[in-house]
């Protein structure tokens, strides 16, 4: 995986891409995109897409005034909704910034807000079912264990 942040004055845009080749009762071939939008500190927009050889999956995530309307599908799972409420902080900000006085997040792929419970050296997040931890060392992110209903996997930082 390949995560990206720029800094374009009042708006930060995090890019998180991957391609990877797997098996689960066959070969799954998987492209993954993420593009998850802030202004001014706010979560504006997200647009995911997940491609893959048995199906493909997308998340769009936008802010409209007062919430945000969400419209999301994924493996065995699909919501279509509106969020009451103002988000600063999202998954892909996981792998910039320690996560030390955030109570929740977006998680872009499902499109739930969730809980995030320091635990120890890790900081853990359940969404939709899938615990996922985050490890960081002197503020950087240095390992995440992820659970996703397909496969679970580990990333590790690579400088």
């Amino acid at each position: 995986m390949t995560a990206k942040k720029f800094d374009r004055g009042e708006e930060v845009v995090y890019e998180l891409s991957s391609n990877v080749s797997f098996w689960f009762f066959g070969r799954i071939n998987l492209d993954y995109f993420t593009k998850t939008t802030y202004k001014d500190g706010l979560l504006r927009t997200v647009r995911l897409t997940s491609n893959t050889n048995r199906g493909n999956f997308k998340s769009d995530i936008d802010w409209n005034r007062d919430h945000y309307k969400v419209q999301t599908t994924n493996y065995k799972y699909e919501l279509d909704t509106t969020i009451h409420k103002p988000l600063y902080f999202s998954a892909a900000v996981f792998y910039f910034q320690e996560p030390k006085q955030v109570k929740e997040f977006m998680a872009e792929a499902y499109g739930l807000v969730s809980p995030i419970v320091k635990k120890g050296e890790y900081y853990e997040v359940d969404v939709n079912g899938n615990r996922n931890r985050f490890y960081y060392k002197n503020g950087e992110l240095e390992k995440a264990v992820m659970q996703f209903p397909v496969k679970n996997y580990v990333i590790t930082r690579k400088d």
